[in-house]
């Protein structure tokens, strides 16, 4: 009897783990990262834009739902409200990215603001941030700080 409960519970944490890798395999698909960078800021605490280009080969829509970096105590998304007067940034719940498209975040259009830095940032420097994305899950994409334009 113990045998058999101890082949049962093996059996049960097995397909525990077969079904946890098949989801980790899975996040990210579909999505591909590049040309991730940020503006030079030599002062802490600063907020600075975070460049990305996000291409969607999937047949559905998704949406970048949230940024992590070390470098930066929070991110917010934002778009870029052309109303009446001058052109304004306005916080957003989430960026929206087509299926089947290429979306490149740029300080004039959807982007994600990185707040608060923690650190000098000189050009050359590189560091890691995981975005978050609705059905993707989080995926890590390594980020090159730029000399500023």
């Amino acid at each position: 009897m113990r045998a058999r409960v101890l082949r049962s519970v093996s059996a049960a944490f097995a397909a525990l783990i077969v079904a946890t890798t098949c989801q980790i395999a899975k996040a990210g698909e579909g999505l591909t990262l590049s040309d991730a960078w940020v503006p030079a800021a030599p002062e802490v605490g600063r907020d600075i834009p975070l460049s990305l280009t996000i291409k969607n080969d999937t047949s559905a829509p998704e949406a970048l739902m949230r940024v992590r970096c070390p470098i930066a105590n929070f991110s917010e998304r934002h778009t870029v409200d052309r109303g009446e007067g001058a052109p304004a940034m306005r916080s957003i719940p989430n960026i929206p990215i087509s299926a089947g498209s290429t979306l490149v975040l740029l300080p004039t259009a959807y982007h994600v603001m990185l707040l608060q830095t923690r650190e000098p940032l000189e050009p050359g420097k590189r560091f890691t941030c995981t975005i978050v994305f609705q059905k993707a899950g989080s995926i890590e994409t390594e980020v090159e700080v730029r000399k500023s334009p």
